[in-house]
């Protein structure tokens, strides 16, 4: 059984935040811990071969709680994520058999019939592939309809491949560069291959700025919301601006999250190496592969740290990937993907945390009904709304 000792609660947390991915395995306070015991290492995998694939969402501190119950450890968080009842199923009174079974049942994959259905009329259905591209003329041009046009600095532009846009250099009839705009709106995400061959894939209610082709030694481009990129290399450095800071990079693959309604900036590398700055400041971070940079705007205080990337990079591959957030972070995402507006009946179901995936082409109403499944949460539709309520 776990080892019990004075600060077993941050050994729990520890331990679910390996198994729900948040963290990797190899951390090193968690490799200590691991080995400590012998036992230690049984138990983390006989959890680990009972959690292999994605499934449900569940209340994780609800879980922790339950835990600590069935171990008599009288613990409890200084600072709980939320209070109260965390999921409808019975468990085994045996501790070490109970936490199996909960991670089990909490990590099934979602299938078809997992939970019935209880709205039988889909509630806002998912996004699709539209954006806009807007001119230095003033041109606004509506992506969901193919089209090529060869403009006059030499580019031609087309988008001839559903949900994806190019830029493609030619020899310019004038030699002056014109800049382009791609806005993705609510509901939306749209692919763009940009002149030197660099990949954008701009999620929903975002917007890149950037010239029809590269001239000189830096290529530059604005971003207002999320992307991943994929940079091409070419001996210039590639440059993206957001409202709160810049990253150069030489030629990566990496994921930007600066929506101005967020509280923070998130940057995570995939691979190769990025340098992020922020203005006016002289210091610069360095990010190594599997890694994320965190802003946070109000408090301006930054946390870089190793991560499982495929939980910020999941929307680039029509999928949902919450590890431990709070349903207030959760809902900010789904209301872009799905065009609603979410609205919270007790302010503490907002800071409820959850761990769970699903995909994309999902109905609203089904993720809905797996955060009714596990807690005692209700929602309800009005208009162009959905109200949470207990």
């Amino acid at each position: 059984m776990l080892k019990i000792e004075k600060n077993i609660t941050d050994k729990w947390n520890l331990l679910l935040k390996v198994l729900s991915d948040e963290i990797p395995e190899v951390d090193s306070h968690f490799q200590h811990w691991l080995n400590e015991d012998i036992e230690n290492k049984k138990l983390y995998q006989s959890l680990k071969e009972g959690g292999q694939h994605n499934g449900l969402l569940f209340d994780k501190d609800g879980l922790f709680n339950n835990i600590s119950a069935k171990l008599s450890l009288d613990t409890e968080r200084k600072t709980p994520l939320y209070r109260k009842k965390w999921f409808k199923y019975s468990i085994s009174s045996v501790a070490v058999i109970a936490l199996s079974i909960i991670i089990t049942l909490n990590y099934f994959t979602f299938h078809e019939n997992t939970i019935p259905e209880k709205v039988e009329k889909n509630i806002f259905d998912p996004g699709s592939k539209k954006a806009y591209l807007l001119s230095m003329k003033g041109e606004k041009i509506d992506l969901s309809e193919s089209f090529e046009v060869k403009k006059e600095d030499g580019t031609v532009i087309s988008n001839k491949s559903e949900g994806v846009i190019s830029f493609e250099k030619t020899t310019p009839v004038k030699k002056i560069i014109e800049q382009q705009t791609i806005y993705v709106p609510k509901s939306g995400e749209y692919e763009l291959v940009l002149a030197d061959g660099s990949r954008v894939f701009l999620n929903s209610e975002s917007q890149l700025a950037f010239p029809s082709y590269f001239e000189g030694d830096t290529r530059r481009v604005e971003l207002t919301g999320e992307a991943y990129f994929e940079v091409k290399k070419d001996g210039r450095s590639f440059i993206i601006q957001t409202p709160d800071l810049s990253i150069e990079v030489l030629g990566t693959s990496f994921n930007v999250n600066a929506y101005q309604t967020n509280p923070y900036v998130n940057a995570t590398l995939v691979e190769g190496s990025i340098r992020i700055r922020l203005p006016e400041k002289q210091e610069s971070f360095l990010l190594q592969p599997d890694h994320n940079f965190r802003l946070d705007k109000l408090s301006e205080e930054i946390s870089v740290q190793q991560v499982n990337t495929d939980i910020y990079t999941a929307w680039v591959k029509g999928e949902f990937m919450f590890r431990n957030q709070p349903l207030a972070e959760i809902f900010a995402q789904l209301e872009r993907w799905y065009d609603f507006k979410i609205i919270y009946e007790n302010p503490d179901i907002a800071k409820m945390r959850f761990t769970g995936s699903a995909e994309k082409v999902r109905p609203l109403n089904y993720l809905l009904n797996q955060i009714q499944a596990v807690t005692d949460i209700q929602y309800k539709s009005e208009g162009d709304k959905i109200i949470l309520y207990k």
